[in-house]
């Protein structure tokens, strides 16, 4: 059984947390914040949604964005490069032979290069961005993210595991702002078409490799490729759409909290 010493009460939300949780697991506050002990906390003192006062610095993501958007954008450009680079060489070693289709390669490879690197590139300023709107949140009052700023930053760098996080993070920094319209929708769909088509080349890869040939195979795998990555193209640019929105929702969230600021500080003067 846990004594006092073991826990600490959330001033937020009440919520009794372990001393090892540096943050409420239920209202996300960091314990620099939120740790009360229970003689501090009165009885008829309701328990808050959220902890709504300003936390540190609101700074703009804007530009952040556009590295993002960039990137975005250029990797689509570098990834088509790429695959059609690979088709067209498994197109002259289907057709043609092998020593053919080699020499074609070494004189392409350059061009399966960009891709991946600027890929990092968009993911890592990607990452830059989420982490500043992670931090803008409680600078706008608005509560905390479920996540600290480091750990926003981190967790898209994680493979297989940011097909979760990055719809994730931007739906509850969407949520925080107050929601939107159709951002969360956009979001499924954007999922739905970077995971699904994936995942039916497996399966029809499968087909192609029991029933057909080696040649058909690896036609059928590069053909499917380009196919998949213009649904991911589109999950792409859904994306970039609602990371807009979510700039939209901060900008007018801080100039609403500014006016506000300016409003209190004219009365206090008067």
């Amino acid at each position: 059984m846990k004594s006092a010493a073991d826990i600490w009460i959330c001033n937020v939300c009440r919520s009794i947390n372990p001393l090892k949780s540096n943050r409420c697991y239920r209202c996300h506050t960091p314990i620099q914040i939120a740790a009360a002990k229970p003689e501090e906390l009165s009885v008829h003192q309701a328990p808050r949604e959220a902890h709504t006062e300003p936390v540190g610095t609101y700074r703009s993501s804007e530009s952040l964005a556009v590295l993002v958007t960039v990137g975005a954008v250029a990797f689509i450009l570098a990834g088509f490069l790429a695959l059609w680079t690979t088709y067209t060489v498994n197109d002259v070693r289907v057709t043609d032979s092998r020593a053919a289709a080699d020499a074609l390669f070494q004189q392409r490879f350059l061009f399966l290069i960009p891709a991946p690197v600027i890929g990092v590139l968009a993911l890592l300023a990607y990452a830059a961005w989420i982490r500043r709107a992670v931090v803008n949140v409680p600078a706008l009052g608005l509560g905390f993210a479920s996540v600290s700023p480091t750990w926003a930053f981190v967790e898209p760098l994680i493979p297989g595991f940011n097909l979760y996080s990055i719809p994730a993070r931007i739906a509850e920094v969407i949520q925080k702002l107050g929601g939107h319209l159709y951002a969360t929708a956009l979001i499924g769909l954007a999922w739905i078409f970077l995971v699904g088509p994936a995942v039916v080349l497996v399966y029809v890869a499968r087909f192609t490799r029991f029933l057909g040939t080696g040649a058909e195979l690896l036609r059928v795998t590069s053909i499917g490729a380009i196919v998949v990555f213009v649904f991911q193209a589109l999950a792409l640019a859904l994306m970039l759409v609602v990371l807009w929105q979510v700039e939209k929702l901060l900008r007018a969230k801080a100039a609403s909290v500014g006016t506000a600021k300016a409003a209190t500080a004219t009365a206090e003067a008067r």
